[in-house]
């Protein structure tokens, strides 16, 4: 799901022209997450990465947005900036702008999903920070030149996205999502009783606590304090059983389920490249593979890349920054 990467100071170059491009931080106070019924803030952090003509021109740049893992933040932006300043450098790729979304929470991650409980995350993405974006940059204000990628719960949430905003966001690229959420390895391996509060949460395994996560989004109830939540799990006789009913209403909010939806409305995202790591050690490939044979069988088109890596979360982009790169408008 991706470690949390260590926050860098940055600061704005001069105006001289360089070969790299420099980050800067953003605010953006959202509506949308306003009186969430756990209390996390509606003022959010962003980061964008400006690529090396942007203060010595007058052009206008596609962007591309980047959500983080579970247990991740907005910093995650640095790996792909670093990789795009490189491929820039070796006329690998055209200029862009890149914004880093905050998608965390309470309970480790939004998943960018929306419920009373954490607030609405898509509301918060779609709308408030893209309109931001587009009025504060000089971006390119079109979905032909907007993109959105992820890693993780970050894959799920820019499929996701992608699905239901492609007047939004015409190009995605998903990166080591699960997809399928029958088969998140987490419902086989739940630990022991429910956590009375977000100490206890916080103790459990990862993913569990990503599957709780998820009930906050699909399974919300403003009358279950301090989680206000219905729990996937429960204790019975001394055993760990799921509860069926919040199973299915999590399941019913991975990607899989929104593909008839994407195909009865008349866009049609200019690229989707599905990324899988061989041997990924969380989300098992096999599952995105039979996910993936499912956006084909339906007529879906896409493209599937399977990088021979056994972590999670942790190879080289380049060749997801050049898809986007080729795939985009500009201007």
């Amino acid at each position: 799901m991706g470690p949390t990467p260590t926050p860098h100071p940055t600061a704005r170059p001069t105006t001289e022209p360089s070969d790299t491009g420099h980050i800067e931080r953003g605010q953006i106070t959202s509506q949308a997450l306003a009186n969430n019924l756990v209390g996390d803030p509606a003022i959010r952090d962003f980061m964008v990465y400006l690529p090396p003509s942007y203060d010595t021109s007058d052009r206008r740049y596609p962007v591309v947005y980047i959500l983080h893992g579970f247990k991740g933040d907005q910093w995650e932006i640095l790996s792909p900036a670093f990789t795009l300043d490189e491929m820039l450098v070796n006329g690998e790729t055209e200029e862009m702008i890149l914004v880093s979304v905050d998608g965390s929470n309470r309970f480790g991650g939004s998943w960018y999903l929306s419920s009373p409980t954490i607030g609405d995350y898509e509301k918060y993405i779609v709308h408030e920070l893209v309109d931001h974006i587009d009025a504060n940059y000089r971006t390119l204000p079109s979905r032909d030149s907007r993109g959105i990628m992820g890693c993780s719960m970050g894959g799920e949430g820019s499929l996701r996205l992608a699905l239901k905003y492609p007047d939004v966001f015409s190009v995605a690229v998903p990166i080591s999502g699960l997809f399928i959420g029958e088969r998140h390895p987490a419902w086989k391996n739940l630990s022991s009783g429910t956590p009375e509060d977000f100490d206890d949460l916080n103790k459990l395994a990862s993913m569990v606590q990503s599957i709780i996560a998820l009930s906050a989004a699909a399974a919300s109830n403003p009358d279950r304090p301090p989680f206000y939540l219905d729990m996937p799990f429960e204790k019975i006789d001394g055993e760990t059983q799921i509860v069926q009913e919040v199973y299915d209403k999590v399941n019913a909010v991975y990607p899989v389920n929104y593909l008839e939806a994407y195909l009865d409305q008349p866009n049609r995202l200019r690229g989707l490249l599905i990324v899988a790591g061989e041997y990924d050690s969380i989300h098992p490939t096999e599952v995105v593979r039979d996910f993936e044979k499912m956006l084909g069988d339906l007529g879906i088109e896409h493209e599937y890349l399977e990088v021979p890596e056994k972590g999670h979360c942790n190879f080289d982009i380049t060749q997801v920054l050049q898809y986007m790169s080729n795939h985009l408008a500009f201007d």
